[in-house]
Order: C-alpha cells, then structure tokens, then sequence
C-alpha cells in the first residue's frame, strides 16, 4: 500500500496527470479551431454542378476549335431559396446595365486599362442555385427567356445548379470558376447593395489600383492577368447604425473588426459585404484555392488576398435591409455566428502560417 501510495504521489504520476488535464482541455479547443479544415479534408472540390446556358451564347472560332465570347463584365450571384427576392434583383440589375451600357463600357475600359473604341460592352450574368428546394431555377429560367433573350444584345444567362445544398462560398466558387468575364463581379440574391451607384464605384477604384499597377510594370496593357480586386464596404455606415444597435452588436461588431485586422488585413474593414470585382486573374487564383464554403468565405478571401500581396481597395457602397434574411438576428443567435466566424478566421491563419494549405499561384 505505501509503495501504491508513493507511485500516485510521486513528481512523474503528478506530471502525467497534469498533462492528461491538459490535453482533455487543449485537444477539444484544438479539434473545434480546426474543424473547418478537417471538414473540408473529406469533402470533394466537385461539388456536382449543373450548367445552363438560358440565352445565345455568340462563339468564335479558332485554331483550337470553337470558343464560348469573352464577355467584359461576369455578374455571379450565389441563391438559396431566392425565388421571392431574386426576380426583382435580377429585373433592377439588368434594367440598369441595358440604360447605362455606354457608361459601363467606359468604365470597364478605363478599368481594364484599354483605350475607349467603338465595341461596346456585354455581360454576362450567372445564377448559382445552392440547392434551392423552391423555384429559384424556374424564376431564373423566365426571366432570361422574357428578359435578356429580347435584348439582342449579345449579354449571356446562364444558370449553375448545385446538386446539393454546399454553401454560399461553394456557390460563388463554382460561378466564378465557370465564368468568361475580363472582369467579375459577386453580387448577393437579396439587392441590399445598390447596383446602380455601387457598380460604377467599384469600377473606378479598379481603374486606380489599374493604373497603379501599370506604372509600376511598365508596358502591361490591361490587367487581365493582373490580381487585383475592389471590396464594397458598409464600414462608412457604422457611425449611423450605432445609434439604432443594441450594446451588445456593437460590441461584436467592433471585436469581429478588431479580428479581422489582426488575423485577415489591415486594409479591409468589412469583409461581408456581398459586392466584391475582381479580375480575372484574381477571380481564378483566390477561388481555386479557397477552402472554406459557407459564411466565412469572405474572410479567407481577404486573407489570400493579403498573403498573394494583391493589390486591392475598399470603397463604401449604398446598403439596406431587405426581408427575407435566412440569418439569425436574435442576440444569442449573432454571439454564435460572431464565435463561429471567429473560429474560421483563426483556423485560416493557422493552416496558412502552419503550411496545413498552401496557395496554388
């Protein structure tokens, strides 16, 4: 019994009960920071997505055989159970871009660093249906026969149909991996951001970095292949929202913002909101690379952005409530998506710096 009693009481049985205290609290907390990247480690990058073309597609032919037109601007708007909110996005989108074709034209031009010529502008607009399980598909679908097939004006429709619910980043990854645009644009289902102010203001903050960039490399013509991307940002909103939120989502706005500078960048403020250009170049490099698939997609965004050393800007946007929100906003609720944000953003810093993902240039 003495000898029994001099073993537990002994200075290894003390360390080896300390460290299996230790570990019964570190490897949960561990297993919940990394679970993101566990998640995804099982899942297949094909997410198993249907491709419609709802309008013409105009096609060129060369060496290689047939080639779908290069559009100048790809619209991409990720939708899950939209078909209430969608059709009059989609109607207030397309009214705008079909009234202000030859301003657009200018501004992708200058945007694109081409100089100002006769062709004019077309677009191309992509819904991607995450698995809706209402008629989000159907409500498209009329719209491009009733809309945009009329117009001949050489715009495109086309609508990618998830085969499953995988998220509003797996969404947004699938149309911009299946885009044609020089230049691409992520828009949300819900028009909260105004199109019709926010577009041109994207695309001149891209005509700056553009115009940075090309005096810096000297003799670059365009920045197709240049990474650079444009955020909207609701930050300048805050100081009038202040007054209307509770303590308690000031409080977690003002430490998601505290994070995202310290775990994402220093040059973004609001990563959420849904109005985001990119280039080409960056459309393909950032979401061929991304991991996470839901809400925290934005995050990882930034923080590649950051990594690559891409040139990138943010520049406030008109935005609004609009009903229909699928997200949460009890008080409890908000807590939990703040701590699950948190989360990710966390495990994206720390399977970058630890070489757990590595970017693909």
């Amino acid at each position: 019994k003495q000898r029994n009693a001099a073993i537990f009481t002994s200075p290894i049985a003390f360390k080896m009960i300390e460290l299996l205290l230790v570990s019964m609290i570190v490897l949960p907390v561990l297993l919940y920071i990394f679970h993101p990247a566990i998640k995804v480690m099982g899942e297949s990058t094909d997410v198993g997505v249907i491709n419609e073309t709802l309008t013409d597609e105009t096609t060129t032919t060369t060496p290689n055989g047939s080639e779908t037109k290069r559009h100048c601007l790809s619209i991409i708007i990720p939708a899950y159970n939209e078909e209430e909110r969608l059709p009059p996005m989609l109607q207030e989108t397309y009214a705008y871009l079909t009234k202000n074709r030859s301003k657009i034209t200018e501004l992708c031009q200058s945007a694109l660093c081409c100089q100002s010529g006769t062709t004019t502008a077309t677009f191309e607009i992509i819904v991607v249906d995450d698995g809706s399980k209402d008629g989000t598909g159907i409500k498209t679908r009329h719209f491009a026969d009733e809309t945009v097939s009329t117009t001949k004006s050489g715009d495109s429709m086309r609508l990618l149909t998830l085969r499953q619910n995988s998220g509003k980043g797996a969404a947004v990854r699938a149309g911009m991996i299946k885009s044609t645009g020089a230049l691409c644009l992520m828009v949300d289902a819900d028009g909260a951001t105004d199109f019709g102010s926010g577009l041109p203001k994207v695309l001149i903050e891209m005509t700056k970095l553009s115009q940075s960039s090309t005096k810096k490399k000297e003799g670059a013509n365009d920045i197709t292949s240049m990474m650079a991307a444009v955020f909207g940002s609701r930050a300048h909103m805050e100081q009038e929202s202040k007054a209307v939120r509770s303590a308690v989502r000031t409080f977690l706005m003002n430490a998601f913002h505290f994070f995202v500078k310290t775990l994402c960048s220093s040059k973004i403020h609001d990563t959420q909101c849904g109005f985001k250009l990119f280039t080409r170049s960056a459309a393909i490099t950032l979401f061929s690379n991304l991991h996470l698939r839901r809400w925290a997609f934005d995050t990882e965004l930034v923080a590649m952005a950051e990594m690559l050393n891409m040139s990138v800007a943010e520049v406030g946007v008109n935005w609004h409530e609009v009903d229909g929100s699928k997200l949460d906003t009890s008080k409890i609720a908000l807590a939990l998506v703040s701590l699950g944000m948190l989360r990710d953003m966390i495990c994206v810093r720390s399977c970058y710096t630890l070489g757990l993902w590595r970017l693909r240039r």
